[in-house]
């Protein structure tokens, strides 16, 4: 009998000491994980030929608004928000032999491939110098546009050549 007892004894300890361990809490921990990512969002401009050929007529007649796609232009961004493409002149085509005679102009951007817009398309951008745009349609992270100008040649301009420029920036929406 005194086996039994202590048998019984030993199955009651066993069980006691089970339901010990499975009452009390495991010891956990945690591990905090974190990263980040980079914007890498940019954009490429390719100037068009007429870009470099622009028709300021000038010689007695005067060319008003006047059209002229200068640019496509290529954006890639990681970012899935998009970005917000601007496009600001920094200043007016001058002329270098005579800088006192500028031509002012507008820049529009426009969807890739878009039919070329109207004159008074330009109006609606954000100022006559500067257009921005919310870019969101991106695919695979990529998307185009195309930059455009509008201007008013007068019916006569100084000889010589005329230059300007644009520059275009992409910044995460």
């Amino acid at each position: 009998m005194s086996y039994q007892i202590v048998r019984r004894g030993l199955v009651a300890s066993i069980l006691v000491l089970a339901g010990a361990v499975v009452a009390a809490p495991a010891m956990a921990d945690s591990v905090t994980l974190g990263g980040s990512v980079a914007d890498t969002s940019a954009v490429t401009s390719t100037a068009t030929a007429a870009a470099a050929a622009l028709p300021l007529s000038g010689v007695g007649t005067a060319g008003t608004d006047t059209v002229v796609k200068v640019a496509d232009m290529a954006l890639l961004t990681n970012n899935a928000s998009g970005v917000t493409l601007t496009a600001e002149a920094t200043g007016d085509l001058v002329n270098a032999a005579n800088p006192a005679t500028p031509l002012p102009y507008n820049v529009l951007i426009v969807a890739d491939a878009a039919t070329t817009p109207a004159a008074a398309d330009f109006a609606a951008a954000t100022s006559a110098t500067k257009d921005d745009e919310a870019v969101t349609n991106f695919v695979a992270g990529a998307a185009a546009r195309d930059l455009y100008i509008q201007y008013d040649a007068p019916a006569l301009l100084d000889p010589g050549t005329y230059a300007g420029s644009i520059t275009v920036s992409v910044a995460a929406l």
